[in-house]
């Protein structure tokens, strides 16, 4: 069942249905709502205190008889993750699913003119089949439940619009078959079901919303938060809809877009637009915002011909090999930067789709890829479904309709494309594996290069891992032959990897405002005036990441979380919590001692653009972050670079995401060692890889790069080992490192989580569940004999401690880590330990506690 509860449940099949297959949707009494589940593969056994006569039954089956909603491997691959990351059984399958595929019923139902004609005759005759009234009608009569079905639908409808499905399963008396009815009506031509007619995007109009004129920028404050309330929600909308009237040419922004950012933008729009600061209109429907809209001839790709360097064909030839075999396969494809891995993915994809097989493609976010998302396109044409954050719930739903009748084999999307219904799968290609994208932080945890994997596995599909700075997770299992390892260490441009130069702001201190050192300075001029483009890293957005008070040195704070201060944006004059999502305008003076002497903090990209574009006159700047890249925006504002409108791109760690700008000749890394001092065992690896990342973003077109590496730390693992481009060195570094802490992938983590409104409470759950961790520990020490130790036990417990971030949105958090060399005793505590996770308490005392298996981060 689609809720929070870790179990499964029982019903009768009744005796007039055929047993649904596992993976079938089904309809069925749940309290007092009705709502779909899916089929496990498991039957129920009655034991001897059963009673079958208490049980309730079935109501209806949703899917057709041999086409359930989900396939037999996706089916096992969901019981797999609710296992292995010990996540409740019905969310793992509510998340393999379109959100209206697990509606009770996400259509609307209307009579057509014949339906209507039938329920105003006062006596009509039951029409049998072959009625001229009714051509299309089934072979029975109409019963008087198919008339009483009718009339329901004709006084629940308004105008042309139905009445939702849902709602005919609940009638009282209730209808028996409602479902199969309704099908047959609809057969008939007595109803029309909108999800028919819905087919054609481009004749359907959406509405579209902006932010008021006449409140924009000079609103009261205090009428705004009135309106708003105190819905952060809410008021992040409102913000979001200012920002793209402020950064894009079009400031109407379609509802489909919001629900990216917003999934509630239903219920949070009234408001706004009650109180004037949102305005709405209707439009027709755009096209999907990733596909080919310029024009361009689909069958069309400029790299179809190119000729494969050494490395790339011989790595295809391997992949190719594994596909012909026949069997499981799995590799990892270490290129570097520029190498042309994606060549290599399209053309392996293109030998499974010439011998009738399906694909799927994940990458870290679809959103900040569409280059990649383009070239799929022109070499495949219709043949790509493209999964993204910003389709509409109908439109999901009907890409997986499509994928799943096979009529586009290949997929490409971020994680959640993982569990696309592509039939005869047999390559899931995962780029940039080593992505923290790609592992989910809420709901269920999972990892979608490891359960990539395991699907792979169970369909004796190839899966292949494509990086240039690879997980140390894949690295160690390509080393110890887990994985085949192809690498491509040559670029198919005569360009080779740019030159890196690292400057030591100990001893060159960079400008406070554009914190430019003088010889970035210089590079950067040099760079414009040769006609060509540069970028700028820093890893912080907003304007300054604090403000403070001169004179008491108090931080405006989050009043909902512990982080120490808010970002403040200059162009919106706003505060912002990046962490819960707060959002407050910027103070005039101190709210502790009431002094107007505020100064700023560290400089994020906004300051930076403004900085250098004072300093630099006539060098043209663009930004990309998150404040400038939501939606559409994104597209125009990397189209703009491309077509080279700007001179430099200053960005955040979107700049990594495998943007290709041939233009691009100097790249500038403000401070790399930014994130260096988290408290995270990770953090390491991942400034080495956002660092080479970043870097591989010069020289990639026909003249040569080069990378200047600003630093306080230059003498870091991280930078040292980045200055080479030498992931093998850093690799064999940091897991000599990781060896002696026992942390991955030398070792295995579960990272349990605890948090809730309640100090207290929380404080007494963690410690409840730390109790039991170690009991069960101890218990396995007794089980090893007497030879062994509590120091030598095979689970280490530590904690419960309070999480490095402390609270967030008003909720304090406490953790508890389980570290293991093995994962055979971890599996054991964590197998026990699942029943004490989940919600306990009521009211404000209410604590959750879930559990992270193989965390990205500790934070």
């Amino acid at each position: 069942m689609p809720v929070a509860l870790d179990r499964g449940f029982t019903y009768l099949v009744p005796e007039d249905m055929a047993t649904p297959e596992a993976g079938a949707r089904v309809l069925v009494p749940f309290g007092a709502r009705v709502l779909v589940g899916v089929v496990r593969e498991a039957k129920a056994e009655f034991g001897p205190d059963d009673d079958p006569a208490k049980l309730r039954e079935l109501l209806e089956r949703v899917d057709p008889p041999g086409r359930p909603a989900l396939s037999l491997d996706l089916v096992r691959l969901c019981e797999w993750i609710a296992e292995y990351y010990v996540a409740p059984v019905g969310e793992v399958y509510r998340m393999a699913l379109p959100g209206m595929a697990m509606g009770v019923d996400a259509r609307r139902a209307r009579v057509s003119a014949a339906g209507q004609a039938l329920v105003d005759a006062e006596a009509s005759p039951l029409l049998s089949a072959g009625s001229e009234d009714a051509p299309a009608l089934a072979s029975r009569p109409l019963e008087r439940a198919d008339r009483r079905l009718l009339e329901a639908i004709a006084d629940g409808q308004t105008g042309k619009k139905g009445v939702a499905v849902a709602t005919l399963t609940r009638l009282e008396p209730p209808i028996p078959a409602v479902l199969r009815r309704l099908g047959e009506l609809a057969q008939a031509e007595l109803v029309i079901v909108d999800r028919d007619e819905a087919k054609d995007k481009q004749a359907r109009r959406e509405l579209h919303y902006r932010r008021t004129d006449r409140l924009r920028g000079g609103a009261d404050e205090a009428g705004i938060k009135q309106i708003v309330g105190r819905s952060k929600q809410r008021r992040g909308l409102l913000d979001y809809l200012e920002l793209q009237a402020d950064t894009s040419s079009d400031p109407w922004v379609p509802i489909s877009e919001i629900r990216g950012p917003f999934p509630r933008a239903r219920v949070l729009l009234p408001p706004l637009l009650e109180g004037g600061l949102v305005v709405s209109e209707s439009r027709l429907r755009a096209l999907d915002a990733f596909d080919l809209d310029d024009g361009a001839d689909p069958g069309a790709d400029g790299s179809k011909g190119l000729t494969l360097t050494g490395d790339q064909r011989r790595a295809l030839e391997g992949l190719r090999a594994a596909f012909e075999a026949g069997r499981f396969a799995s590799a990892l494809l270490h290129g570097i930067t520029g190498s042309g891995k994606t060549e290599v993915y399209l053309r392996l994809i293109a030998s499974v789709i010439e011998a009738g097989g399906g694909a799927i493609v994940l990458v870290p976010e679809i959103a900040l890829t569409p280059q990649l998302a383009q070239r799929f396109r022109a070499r495949f044409g219709d043949a790509v479904a493209v999964l993204h954050s910003g389709l509409t719930a109908q439109q999901r739903l009907d890409a997986w309709e499509h994928i799943r009748a096979g009529e586009r084999p290949i997929v490409i999307g971020a994680r959640s494309a993982i569990f696309a219904p592509v039939p005869k799968l047999r390559v899931i290609v995962v780029d940039e594996e080593h992505d923290g994208s790609f592992k989910q932080e809420e709901g269920v945890r999972y990892n979608a290069r490891d359960v990539a994997l395991v699907r792979g596995r169970s369909l004796d599909a190839v899966v292949v891992l494509g990086s240039a700075t690879p997980s140390l997770e894949s690295w160690r299992n390509a080393r110890e032959g887990r994985l085949a390892l192809w690498s491509l260490t040559t670029r198919p441009t005569p360009r080779p990897l740019p030159e890196v130069e690292v400057v030591n702001l100990r001893e060159h201190l960079p400008d406070p405002e554009t914190l430019l050192s003088a010889r970035l300075r210089q590079r950067l001029l040099d760079t414009a005036n040769a006609g060509e483009q540069s970028i700028l890293f820093l890893n912080r957005r907003g304007y300054t990441t604090a403000l403070s008070c001169k004179t008491c040195g108090s931080f405006q704070q989050c009043p909902d979380c512990s982080a120490p201060s808010m970002t403040y944006h200059l162009h919106r004059n706003r505060l912002m919590c990046h962490l819960c999502g707060h959002i407050e305008a910027a103070p005039s003076h101190c709210l502790s001692c009431g002094s107007t002497e505020l100064e700023h903090g560290a400089a994020g990209t906004e300051r930076v653009e403004v900085a250098i574009a004072a300093a630099l006159p006539g060098v043209r700047m663009l930004r990309l972050d998150r404040d400038t890249s939501r939606g559409k925006a994104l597209l125009e504002l990397l189209g703009r670079f491309r077509r080279r409108e700007a001179d430099v791109l200053i960005g955040t760690q979107m700049l990594s995401k495998g943007h290709d700008f041939p233009g691009v000749t100097l790249v500038g890394v403000l401070r790399a060692d930014h994130g260096l001092g988290l408290p995270d065992f990770r953090a390491t690896e991942r400034v080495f890889q956002l660092l080479t990342q970043v870097a591989g973003r010069a020289g990639r077109g026909d003249r040569p790069g080069r990378v200047v590496v600003q630093t306080w730390a230059p003498d870091h693992p991280a930078i040292r080992y980045a200055r080479t481009h030498d992931f093998e060195g850093f690799a064999e570094h940091e897991l000599e490192a990781r060896a002696k802490s026992g942390n991955p992938p030398i070792g295995h983590l579960a990272l349990v989580r605890i948090h809730g409104t309640d100090r207290r409470a929380v404080d007494a759950r963690a410690q409840a569940v730390a109790d039991f961790a170690r009991a069960l520990g101890r218990r396995i020490v007794l089980a090893a004999g007497a030879s062994a130790t509590p120091a030598s036990a095979p689970v280490e417990i530590l904690g419960p401690v309070d999480s490095p971030i402390e609270r967030i949105n008003k909720r304090h958090r406490m953790q508890v880590l389980l570290r293991a060399r093995s994962r055979r005793p971890l599996r054991w505590i964590l197998d026990h330990l699942r029943h004490r996770l989940g919600p306990d308490g009521r009211g404000r005392s209410q604590t959750v506690a879930r559990v992270d298996v193989d965390p990205y981060g500790l934070l």
